[in-house]
C-alpha cells in the first residue's frame, strides 16, 4: 500500500492512497478523536486519477472538494474507481453490483485500518452520499447493509454540524455578499504527460490551503469596490 499526503488543510490532512485493488482519497482529521467515514461516489471519477491525470488539474479537484468540507468532523472518502467499474455502478444490474460492493468493502476496511493508525474512534454507520447518476446501485447497497450503512446528501452530512449550511459558499463585506463556489464546481482534468515529453509537467507537492485563487481574486475585487463605495459615501 501506498499512502501519500497530498494536501494539509486547517482541520484535515487529505491522503491519496494506492492499494492493490485501486485507489482512495480520505481526509484524517486532525482536532477530533472521533469520527464517522462518508463515501462519495463521485460522477466524474475520472477528474480525481492522480495515475492518468495531471496532477495540477486533479489537485485542484481535490482541494475544491475536500475544502469545502474541513470546517466539520467528516472523515471524506472518494474511491477512484477504473472505467469498468464506473459502467457497472452506471446499470440496473445487482448481479454485477457484487463486484462494486467487494471494492467499497476493501475501501471502507482500508479507510478503518488508516484511522485506527491514527488513534481515531470510528462511528460503526457508514455514510454514502447519494448521487442520482448511481441511484440503483446506492438503494441496493443501503438496502443491503441497513444496519451499517445509511444514504445522505452530503449537505445533510454537514448540517449536522451546522444546520445553517448551504450548497454555497459565500464571501461577505458591511457593503457586499455574493456567492463565490459551490461543492459541485469541478475542472476535468487532462491526460498527463508522459516523463520523456520534452514539456515537462512540475509534480504537485502537499500544499496547504488557504483557498482558491479564483476565491481570493474575487475577494479582492469585493474589498476595492466596497472600500471605494465606502469613500464615495463618506465624500457626498
Amino acid at each position: 500500500m501506498e499512502k501519500r499526503l497530498v494536501l494539509k488543510l486547517n482541520n484535515h490532512n487529505v491522503y491519496y492512497v494506492k492499494t492493490d485493488v485501486l485507489s482512495y482519497y480520505i481526509t484524517i482529521p486532525k482536532n477530533n478523536d472521533k469520527t464517522s467515514i462518508s463515501i462519495e461516489l463521485k460522477s466524474k471519477m475520472d477528474n480525481y486519477n492522480l495515475d492518468t491525470n495531471d496532477e495540477l488539474w486533479v489537485m485542484e479537484n481535490v482541494k475544491s472538494t475536500f475544502s469545502y468540507v474541513d470546517e466539520y468532523n467528516i472523515t471524506l472518502v472518494l474511491p477512484v474507481l477504473d472505467d469498468k467499474s464506473v459502467s457497472i455502478l452506471e446499470k440496473v444490474d445487482s448481479a454485477d453490483y457484487e463486484i462494486i460492493d467487494k471494492l467499497l468493502g476493501h475501501v471502507i476496511n482500508n479507510a478503518y485500518a488508516n484511522l485506527k493508525e491514527e488513534k481515531k474512534e470510528i462511528d460503526s454507520k457508514i455514510i454514502l452520499i447519494s448521487n442520482e447518476r448511481y441511484k440503483s446501485f446506492i438503494v441496493w447497497f443501503v438496502s443491503r447493509y441497513k444496519e451499517r450503512v445509511m444514504c445522505k446528501n452530503l449537505l445533510e452530512v454537514i448540517q449536522m454540524y451546522n444546520v445553517n449550511a448551504t450548497a454555497y459558499k459565500k464571501f461577505e463585506t458591511p457593503a457586499i455578499s455574493f456567492v463565490v463556489g459551490s461543492y459541485a464546481s469541478e475542472v476535468n482534468a487532462p491526460k498527463s504527460i508522459p516523463e520523456d515529453d520534452e514539456l515537462q509537467v512540475k509534480k504537485y507537492v502537499p500544499q496547504v490551503s488557504s483557498g482558491f485563487t479564483s476565491y481570493w481574486f474575487l475577494v479582492i475585487v469585493t474589498i476595492v469596490v466596497a472600500l471605494a463605495i465606502a469613500i464615495l459615501a463618506f465624500a457626498l
